[in-house]
């Protein structure tokens, strides 16, 4: 009997992955290459550049997919199907005709775009009733009012016609699939300019922002024929692609609608599966698997692809989401702060501290979002902490961060318990500190790779077969009266901060 193997891409912030995987879920090859975001502040901006360089991120993919068929051979050809996860939020221009890039990948973190915000006659509750999103230069549409009024090469284009700009997912597209110029739901969401009730551009917010509709790519569903991968001589059809978080929510087949998600990393990410599209304020709404049919489109696609195997992929999946800034995107800051390195070990010391003061970080490091959504606050700590308190302030604030949006998402029904992910999930004292302070059950597994490993789910169309095993830890709630004491504290400081 053939076996059935799935091939998935993740794009990253640090590096690309490629993995293969069986029908089951189980890992058969992986491979990553490393792709460094740069940091900088030019001399005529009050805003810090943040990129990447769009052909390194190429380059890199390409070279895991060649070790890929290095590594299979002749097994390659049992390759059903691909799909590909990738930032959400960052984006670039290129050359439709060439593919050459013509901007940096504009980093989700980068909000040089800011100022064209506050041109745009639009509320809050209004972009978000139409997006799902609030109105934040983190998303992609003031990063395009950016190029294409302050990027020369970006211009000429456009007055040749052969601009294109989109999400990092649509340029590698453009170069791996036959030139196709597509974009999933999810990615086509963070531009600020995607209708989440029709799966489409929105005209009006194109119009504010004066983005003409040539330049973007088609808007496709998550589970549409994006084109085709060649692999040697055996030709791979992508049947799957969506944002990283979104897709890090099926690592281990369906989403459970009564966990809460949170992965630690660059920035925190909360999510809750939800199909409620009016979240409470403060929250987004977010599309993570909106299957072709959905909206009654007559396209068509191979009755063979894997997105037709099972009813589990008819039905549309959506989650109120949250952010956390300055998790370790923080970092530098803070050793900048205590003029200590930042290392594991320097971060599991402070943790175990228990100062019986006023300890807090009014954390705004990359901007105060999720439940708050303020660009204009400057960080700042409890007066005379040491460097060790100063990072035990930190981490804390991310983790009190996390446990305000959680509540809010207990709006939707109750929730069961927390799994959790990325890099501050390592932490043990991180996970039981989320525990005491939510009262919820924290689960962490082993698994490393949740994001390429739900991308490839995606790929099978959340086949019912799809049942990989990890082991779990679980981290229950103590009594904890001082990190309450803390909490309070930094909610108090909190509601002074924001008050104008």
């Amino acid at each position: 009997m053939k076996e059935n193997l799935y091939l998935a891409i993740d794009q990253g912030g640090q590096s690309s992955r490629v993995g293969v995987y069986s029908k089951s879920g189980e890992l058969i090859c992986q491979f990553s290459a490393p792709c460094a975001t740069s940091h900088y502040q030019p001399e005529n901006s009050p805003y810090p550049y943040i990129e990447q360089d769009g052909n390194e991120v190429l380059l890199g993919i390409r070279q895991c997919l060649d070790k890929v068929l290095d590594h299979l051979g002749e097994r390659v050809c049992n390759i059903n199907a691909a799909s590909f996860a990738g930032q959400g939020s960052s984006l670039l221009c290129w050359n439709s005709k060439t593919g050459d890039p013509l901007t940096p990948v504009l980093s989700w973190q980068d909000i040089r775009g800011e100022p064209y915000l506050k041109q745009i006659p639009l509320t809050h509750q209004q972009a978000q009733s139409t997006t799902g999103l609030r109105m934040s230069p983190h998303y992609g549409a003031s990063k395009i009012r950016w190029c294409l009024d302050n990027c020369d090469r970006v211009k000429q284009a456009l007055d040749q016609q052969s601009l294109a700009i989109g999400p990092i997912v649509s340029f590698i597209f453009w170069h791996l699939l036959d030139q196709k110029n597509h974009v999933d739901p999810g990615h086509a969401q963070r531009t600020l300019l995607w209708n989440l009730h029709r799966n489409e551009w929105d005209e009006r917010l194109l119009e504010l922002f004066q983005i003409p509709k040539s330049v973007l790519p088609e808007c496709r569903f998550h589970n549409s024929h994006f084109g085709n991968l060649k692999m040697g001589h055996h030709v791979i059809p992508f049947f799957a692609s969506a944002r990283d978080q979104g897709a890090s929510l099926f690592a281990v087949g369906l989403p459970d609608v009564s966990t809460c998600y949170v992965n630690m990393g660059t920035g925190a990410f909360i999510q809750r599966i939800s199909n409620i599209l009016h979240a409470p304020d403060g929250l987004l709404v977010s599309p993570l698997w909106i299957p072709q049919h959905t909206y009654g489109e007559a396209e068509n696609i191979n009755a063979s692809s894997p997105c037709y195997l099972n009813e589990l992929a008819d039905k549309p999946w959506y989650a109120w989401e949250a952010t956390v800034n300055g998790a370790a995107s923080a970092m530098t800051f803070i050793q900048e702060q205590t003029n200590l390195e930042i290392t594991p070990v320097q971060m599991e010391a402070a943790l175990q501290l228990n100062p019986q003061r006023e300890v807090y970080f009014l954390n705004a490091i990359g901007g105060l979002s999720a439940p708050y959504w303020r660009t204009d606050l400057l960080s700042r700590f409890a007066e005379g902490l040491s460097a060790q308190e100063k990072i035990l302030a930190w981490i804390e604030s991310v983790i009190f961060q996390i446990a305000v949006n959680i509540k809010l998402m207990k709006t939707s029904g109750e929730i069961s318990s927390i799994r959790i992910s990325g890099g501050f999930s390592k932490s043990n004292a991180i996970c039981q500190k989320l525990s005491d302070i939510s009262e919820l059950e924290v689960c962490r597994s082993d698994n490393a790779d949740a994001t390429l490993q739900g991308a490839a789910c995606m790929a099978t169309g959340l086949s019912p077969d799809w049942q990989p095993h990890f082991q779990s830890e679980v981290f229950c709630p103590q009594e904890n009266a001082d990190l309450n004491n803390r909490f309070h504290a930094w909610q108090n400081a909190m509601q002074k901060w924001l008050t104008p």
